[in-house]
């Protein structure tokens, strides 16, 4: 596929980051999320990386229908194809972009060198009863949309601190993320229809196929790094732990932070991606598994 017709294929364009040159690196979002969001750590890895972080679908500048999780995968896999990506690639997921990489290696181990699983889900353990709610239909989306309200309220208060007080790392960092940009509106009116259509999708097929995922992460065949803070609230260290646990010779990496790691500790992570790159070119068998203490 041409450039141009790999742009036109998804939104008109492969993806908002992909600069750097060298092995490639896939980072993929969570939910809710965008490919931009990753900018401080593809920052990092780009100096000695090719580094690619998509829109998935239904988020950010790709336009098409949200998807469940293996539907995500093939997306991405199409991607990285009409991309030229050099196979194998170390793929980076987030959250639900976990569950995202984790269906790529199962579904297309010849085109994954190594993971790294960062606050993910993939286990029984990794969904709340909140979560559980989520997915209920009528129910789920009058929850969404009072949290959707409630959240834009809380994002345009960060960003007026953040204008306010330029020194407040935590509210300037929320607020320039893509994903606040697309709730709180440039136009100062909200853009939540579509990203809450999105979410419901997914949730309810993170319901759906986690039973699945978690039941095939015994064949996963690549080096696996799960990271996860100390004081996740979100996906909890025990989900991490319960996930490493079944994946055969995964790492445990605990770091000080909450579930937003990418954007707490880009260094960290960077470190953490750099060491599973050097194993992703030839690596296939799998490490004993080993527990990092906290960082």
């Amino acid at each position: 596929m041409s450039e141009e017709g790999a742009r036109a294929a998804f939104g008109g364009s492969i993806a908002p980051i992909d600069s750097g040159a060298g092995p490639v690196v896939v980072l993929v979002h969570g939910q809710p999320g965008a490919g931009g969001d990753w900018r401080a750590l593809a920052d990092l890895l780009s100096a000695d990386h090719r580094v690619i972080a998509p829109d998935r679908p239904g988020w950010g500048a790709d336009d098409r229908a949200a998807l469940g999780i293996a539907a995500n995968a093939e997306m991405l896999e199409q991607l990285l194809e009409a991309a030229g990506a050099q196979s194998p690639v170390t793929v980076v997921g987030h959250s639900l972009g976990g569950g995202v990489a984790i269906a790529l290696a199962l579904k297309h181990p010849e085109r994954v060198g190594a993971l790294v699983l960062v606050g993910s889900v993939g286990v029984a353990g990794s969904l709340s009863g909140f979560d559980r709610l989520l997915g209920v239909p009528l129910l789920g989306n009058g929850i969404v949309r009072a949290g959707v309200a409630a959240l834009r309220r809380a994002l345009i208060a960060a960003t007026q601190v953040s204008r306010r007080h330029p020194g407040f790392r935590v509210a300037h960092m929320v607020s320039i993320l893509p994903t606040v940009q697309a709730a709180i509106g440039t136009d100062g009116r909200p853009m939540v229809g579509r990203s809450r259509r999105s979410f419901l999708v997914e949730q309810r097929a993170l319901l759906a196929e986690t039973p699945g995922l978690e039941r095939s992460l015994c064949r996963l065949a690549v080096p696996t790094a799960v990271v996860t803070g100390a004081s996740d609230r979100v996906v909890p260290v025990s989900a991490s732990r319960s996930l490493a646990a079944q994946v055969p010779g995964a790492e445990l990496v605990v770091m000080a932070g909450g579930h937003l790691l990418p954007f707490d500790q880009p260094e960290k992570i960077a470190e953490v991606v750099r060491s599973y790159s050097t194993l992703a070119s030839g690596f296939r068998d799998a490490q004993p598994r080993r527990e990092r203490p906290g960082a």
